[in-house]
């Protein structure tokens, strides 16, 4: 184990936080908890003219609303002006500055490193090479500095043991690794993660169905299911596991020896059905909290559970709880449904009717003993299940799929359900 290790996550808010840079916070966090150690969140914020405070905003909720926590920071570097001036002093004096005026006159000041190729040591790729790097802006016209200056002069300053970061800024790194050895300080060690591909292979972007992490969260996708997905954006556990509840578990099992530099397949369909799954482990009252905000009714009073449980199977996103409660509950018009019944189905509706007397159908399990019971009688009587169950289906919610049974009794309870049904069966006794 490394004696002492510090990543740092530096985003620049410019725009929201998307999947890659969502992923980059998330191996930075990961790999610092393996080795007991400290993650930096720096907001590189350099960029005057793009970087807004919303966007920064909307990045910090992200991270929280993910579960990334950082022992430092957030670190702003257009509050840290003073370090730059001073480092880039220190170059000066060592003769490895000049200033060079722009077309309006202003005067940007160049490293010119005293080397000019070389390589550094990629901790998922082996050495990189380089060769041939041209004089370049450390501090901007307008007395900012460029951004691989200020990534270094902050890396030196906050100690950063490791710099791991997607394959796109692999470019920057020869400038940086000159930038080091020129203010004596020793390279951080590289992990330059594979790029995310969509499915066609080429680089990820909103063609291929990828959002920003808060278009996620406002669609209704879990973060434990959007941690756990990007996990195995270039990362893979020894026995092959894929689920993991949430992110403590995920830290327990990590391990960077797992790390790989290839790139990685973005598939929004197996997130999506992974956020389904996650949803499917949560206990009923913590689903039912994360449901909530979504709906635009209230559950059925008293009858909240099992109203959950009834649209769990069905939910993928959250944002799906809206359409199954009002297909699970929801006012019916067996008008739009009762020329799809032959006439028979009114005997059927009738039976039922009178057989939910005396039933509270309190709970789930009551409920799918009245349907046991039914079932029986149908038995009896030569009725086919389907005969039974599908215009029953359709009386109690004007659907022709959903869930068990039972649940839409105990859902709707004995009242509202024999409602349904006589009404039901009037309109087919009419047609």
């Amino acid at each position: 184990m490394v004696a002492e290790v510090r990543t740092r996550f530096a985003p620049s808010p410019t725009g929201m936080l998307h999947l890659g840079g969502a992923r980059t916070a998330l191996f930075n966090y990961l790999f610092a908890r393996y080795h007991e150690w400290e993650v930096v969140l720096r907001v590189e914020d350099t960029d005057r003219a793009r970087s807004t405070p919303e966007f920064e905003r909307s990045q910090m909720e992200d991270l929280r609303w993910l579960g990334l926590d950082f022992d430092e920071g957030p670190y702003r570097q257009s509050e840290r002006q003073k370090l730059y001036e001073a480092a880039a002093d220190r170059l000066d004096l060592a003769g490895l500055t000049y200033k060079d005026a722009d077309e309006a006159g202003r005067s940007a000041l160049y490293l010119s490193p005293p080397e000019r190729s070389g390589s550094v040591w990629d901790e998922l790729r082996g050495e990189v090479s380089f060769s041939r790097v041209e004089d370049f802006v450390i501090l901007k016209s307008d007395g900012t500095p460029s951004y691989n200056f200020a990534a270094v002069v902050d890396d030196v300053d906050m100690g950063i043991t490791h710099v791991i970061r997607g394959e796109e800024h692999l470019s920057n790194t020869a400038r940086q690794a000159l930038l080091y050895r020129a203010l004596g300080a020793n390279e951080p060690a590289f992990l330059h993660l594979g790029l995310i591909l969509g499915p066609d292979g080429k680089k990820l972007s909103k063609r291929h169905g990828a959002a920003s992490v808060t278009e996620y969260r406002r669609e209704g996708y879990l973060p434990e299911a959007v941690i756990n997905y990007l996990a195995l954006l270039g990362w893979n556990h020894p026995e092959g596991k894929e689920e993991f509840e949430d992110l403590d578990e995920l830290t327990r099992e990590w391990d960077p020896s797992r790390l790989g530099a290839s790139p990685a397949t973005f598939d929004p369909d197996r997130l999506l059905a992974m956020n389904a799954h996650h949803i499917r482990r949560l206990p009923v009252e913590d689903l039912r909290r994360r449901i909530e905000p979504f709906l635009d009714e209230p559950l059925p009073t008293g009858r909240e559970p099992v109203v959950i449980e009834a649209m769990r199977e069905d939910l993928r996103i959250l944002s799906d709880a809206p359409r199954l409660l009002r297909e699970l509950v929801g006012p019916v018009d067996p008008e739009a449904f009762v020329e799809e019944l032959p006439g028979s189905s009114a005997e059927v509706l009738g039976h039922v009717a009178e057989a939910l007397e005396g039933w509270e159908l309190d709970g789930l399990e009551e409920a799918r003993d009245f349907v046991a019971e039914l079932r029986a009688w149908a038995k009896e009587h030569g009725v086919k299940m389907r005969d039974l169950l599908h215009p029953l289906r359709l009386a109690l919610t004007g659907q022709n799929r959903g869930p068990e049974m039972a649940f839409l009794f105990a859902a709707l309870g004995p009242e509202e359900a024999r409602g349904r049904i006589e009404r039901a069966r009037e309109a087919i006794l009419k047609a």
